[in-house]
């Protein structure tokens, strides 16, 4: 089934509206991982109560209507990080200087998926250890072969691997969405989300909410609105 929705922002060359097929919608979790410090409370408090409120929802929807889901972990492969580039390994994850190289890697606590959003058996998990999962994993083709055209997008953080995971998939052909309040950079980056997503609307996908999203998604699939969108 496919119906057309609102797509971009007005904006010369953007694209008003899109043909979607409900066949072809998947929903992509990204790197909500481990119990890494915040921070700050604040971005702690956003964290936990909008951003998984809101994949929660998607979530759901997408259970009830046996549509895939696809959840990225970040992190190194091997335990020096010696897989992962130089600068990557001196600064990610590093809020200051003065703290000490962080790493993330596969098996380490702060690996894991965030229990609040545990994957159900079936659901596919794809490793990285780059920011966009194009870059270190073969998710082009589990995407192909899932027959997903249209991706929504989640997760953190807005301005680095979430950004870097949509703008490879919109290059690649890809209808992406980000649900703006489904993502999160934390409160320090504020102007650095906001500027990812004001350009990502204009040149490249659409930016919705979770409740826009979850409209288009009752729109396309000819569903009720509140058809699997409560937190399960």
């Amino acid at each position: 089934m496919s119906q057309v929705i609102k797509w971009q922002e007005p904006w010369p060359g953007a694209v008003p509206s899109l043909e979607i097929d409900a066949d072809g919608v998947g929903l992509i979790v990204v790197d909500i991982q481990g119990e890494a410090p915040p921070e700050s409370a604040e971005d702690r408090f956003k964290l936990d109560q909008v951003l998984i409120s809101n994949i929660s929802r998607l979530l759901s929807w997408f259970r009830a209507h046996e549509r895939p889901i696809i959840y990225l972990r970040v992190g190194s492969f091997l335990p020096d990080a010696e897989d992962q580039h130089a600068k990557r390994r001196l600064s990610w994850g590093r809020w200051n200087p003065d703290l000490a190289e962080y790493r993330r890697p596969v098996g380490s606590p702060d690996y894991a998926i965030r229990p609040e959003i545990e994957p159900l058996p079936g659901e596919l998990i794809i490793d990285k250890n780059t920011s966009g999962a194009f870059n270190s994993s073969a998710i082009d083709h589990y995407l192909h072969q899932l027959g997903l055209r249209t991706l929504v997008v989640t997760g953190v953080q807005t301005y680095a691997c979430v950004d870097a995971t949509a703008r490879d998939a919109a290059d690649r052909g890809y209808n992406v969405i980000l649900a703006a309040d489904a993502c999160s950079a934390g409160t320090t980056h504020a102007v650095a989300e906001a500027a990812t997503l004001r350009t990502f609307a204009r040149y490249l996908g659409a930016v919705k909410t979770t409740d826009e999203v979850l409209t288009d998604l009752a729109t396309v699939s000819g569903q009720s609105v509140n058809s699997g969108a409560a937190a399960g």
